[in-house]
């Protein structure tokens, strides 16, 4: 990296961050599985083809997706098994959006400037135990035990990248897509009666006085103008409900249902996992947009324009 990114380290139980600006964050042991193999393999790609099938008695390939990070640490290999929905939803719920974050790192990346443990809450730590990061409970350490703040004098080569890798899946991107492209067309239409209707020639503008005379009054012309501005306004506020919806929709997120009308707006969503239903919610409140979960797997959002 030509440039160093502020590290902020990551961890279950830890406090809410607020800040607006961009980081990269360092993800505990919490959030991935790790492997480390000393294999006579040379080239990464090589690595990378055989990181999954490490993985198979601690991954359910049927109901996760986990993405595979591969490295080389002195003369061992290191994979890592991550599940980016989990790390994005994790990062919402303590205040950290993903759209603030330049790149993701893994501890274990750093784990040569863990000499003293690192203090991770009230009760768990983060030490390196025979080279490998990881979390032990705070009880277990000596009492007059020192703790230390996470390095920020190394930083890795290699990270994942959220904005490449953080996409919606097809089928919510296709629904919104075609949401938008019949906004568009809309405002569109409507711009162009305004051009056209609203804005014509100085010639056409002496035509329409003559035929119509009481045009000629500002009040009458002030009163045609509004009449669009409302119109204008009411085609921006459902842009901009759209735009917030779509900004809490990740790929493990499905709108099964979604409706928008003149006055209101309401969409049924659905998640794999129930437990994200909190996070969702958490979610929509900072986005200014009420929701209720509605089932075990659903959540209803809804609001007025």
């Amino acid at each position: 990296m030509e440039d160093n990114k502020e590290l902020v380290l990551v961890y279950k139980g830890m406090p809410t961050v607020n800040r607006d600006d961009r980081f990269s964050v360092v993800i505990t042991p919490q959030h991935y599985l790790l492997k480390k193999e000393h294999l006579a393999i040379k080239q990464e790609y090589q690595s990378r083809k055989i990181a999954a099938s490490l993985f198979d008695e601690l991954i359910d390939s049927n109901k996760d997706e986990y993405s595979f990070f591969v490295y080389k640490e002195d003369e061992d290999w290191i994979f890592i098994a991550y599940n980016q929905n989990e790390i994005v939803n994790f990062l919402e719920e303590v205040g950290i959006s993903s759209s603030n974050v330049d790149e993701i790192f893994f501890v274990q990346q750093l784990v040569s400037s863990i000499e003293k443990p690192i203090s991770l809450g009230d009760d768990k730590a983060l030490v390196s135990i025979n080279g490998i990061a990881t979390i032990v409970s705070k009880n277990m350490l000596p009492k007059d035990t020192q703790f230390v703040h996470m390095s920020a004098d190394i930083q890795p080569k290699k990270a994942v990248l959220l904005s490449k890798e953080y996409m919606l899946d097809s089928k919510t991107t296709l629904l919104l897509s075609i949401v938008f492209i019949i906004f568009g067309l809309l405002f569109l239409i409507e711009s162009r009666n305004i051009l056209t209707n609203g804005v014509p020639n100085q010639a056409k503008i002496d035509t329409i006085l003559e035929n119509h005379p009481t045009l000629s009054s500002s009040y009458t012309r002030e009163s045609i103008l509004s009449k669009y501005q409302k119109i204008d306004k009411a085609e921006r506020a459902k842009r901009n409900i759209i735009a917030k919806l779509a900004k809490m929709i990740d790929s493990s997120i499905k709108v099964d249902e979604f409706k928008l009308n003149q006055n209101s707006y309401s969409a049924v969503l659905s998640v794999q996992n129930s437990n994200q239903i909190s996070s969702l919610i958490n979610r929509a409140k900072r986005y200014g947009i009420k929701a209720e979960k509605i089932s075990a797997n659903q959540l209803k959002v809804e609001g007025k324009i």
